[in-house]
């Protein structure tokens, strides 16, 4: 879900009817759907991870990459990428992040096949696949290194076989997938680190409905399972009912969650971002708080008018993870 639709509405001249959107039934076939999906009009591969040091540095990272079409039936090499790269330190309580926009036509950026599978790639920033799934991420700029060897372990499908609704009205959806415990060894920063990320593919059109304001988003590695959470907010502040998750406890199967399976309730803010949160799944017997890492790990791409906070947080009780909150300073404004 996550910044899908945002950046999607960068294109006044698109047409969403034309491009396929996200129905249930979906049949999905790996690796091959680990690959670009040309007839929607958004996707993106998403990666953030926690990291930690034989020294005892603790670091977090995202490295996000999105493929936007500017029209149905154009051809993949005119479309355009945004990339995000993030890296939070915790011993200096610093946040340093960068982005980019290029076009494929422009051979600055794209997916692209190679032997041993492909690659997603915006100049010097990168994701390796094979066919089990990322095994490389690297991307360095000015003071941001990062260089991850990455063992994928298994895909986990989210919402109804992989489909995962937002709304009411048709196509008002999108198809989604996780790598939920990905093991990570290299570098950041200089600094030997290992640990564990999560990677997120999704796909659709115009998936999210008009009264739909934001979301927070929770990827969390705990020490029982992973668990992933997104909670819809309607302008007004109600929680949307579509709101949803996926929980797989270690060594088991994965299982939907509904809105009536969870609540996410902020305990404290940095600026208008509710940083902070009490989480209860009942019926897991999951409750426990997250806590941002560094409290300003905000994402400025005036550009394209996208503000967002991403972050790094701890979990009381053990686990960690990365938060994701969407539309709180202002509502997503289309580039002019």
């Amino acid at each position: 879900m996550r910044l899908l639709a945002l950046l999607f509405g960068i294109f006044l001249f698109a047409t969403p009817a034309t491009f396929r959107v996200a129905t249930p039934g979906y049949v999905w076939h790996f690796p091959q759907d680990d690959f670009a999906h040309p007839n929607f009009a958004t996707e993106w591969w998403y990666f953030t991870g926690n990291l930690h040091s034989a020294a005892g540095q603790q670091f977090g990272f995202e490295l996000t990459f999105f493929r936007i079409s500017p029209q149905p039936g154009a051809d993949p090499k005119h479309d355009l990428y945004f990339t995000h790269f993030s890296i939070t330190g915790a011993a200096d309580h610093r946040f340093l992040f960068h982005t980019r926009a290029r076009r494929g036509n422009w051979s600055q950026a794209g997916v692209a096949h190679r032997a041993s599978g492909f690659r997603v790639w915006n100049e010097n920033w990168y994701v390796d696949f094979t066919a089990a799934g990322p095994d490389h991420l690297h991307a360095a700029w000015g003071g941001q290194s990062l260089d991850l060897a990455v063992t994928p372990g298994q895909r986990m499908l989210n919402g109804i076989h992989g489909w995962s609704q937002k709304g009411s009205a048709p196509g008002e959806a999108s198809y989604y997938y996780s790598f939920p415990h990905l093991q990570v060894t290299g570098t950041v920063q200089g600094s030997t680190v290992s640990g564990l990320a999560w990677m997120d593919h999704e796909f659709a059109t115009d998936q999210l409905a008009a009264d739909q304001l934001g979301w927070d988003w929770l990827g969390l590695h705990l020490p029982t399972g992973d668990l992933m959470l997104y909670n819809l907010r309607l302008t007004g502040g109600r929680r949307d009912p579509h709101s949803a998750g996926t929980w797989r406890p270690h060594g088991g199967a994965p299982v939907h969650l509904t809105a009536a399976d969870f609540t996410m309730t902020p305990l404290a803010h940095w600026q208008s971002y509710p940083t902070s949160w009490r989480v209860t799944v009942p019926r897991f017997g999951l409750q426990f708080t997250v806590t941002p890492l560094v409290k300003d790990q905000e994402i400025r791409a005036p550009a394209i008018g996208v503000e967002y906070w991403e972050g790094a947080v701890t979990v009381s009780g053990g686990g960690e993870g990365y938060l994701e909150l969407t539309g709180y300073k202002n509502r997503f404004r289309l580039l002019q």
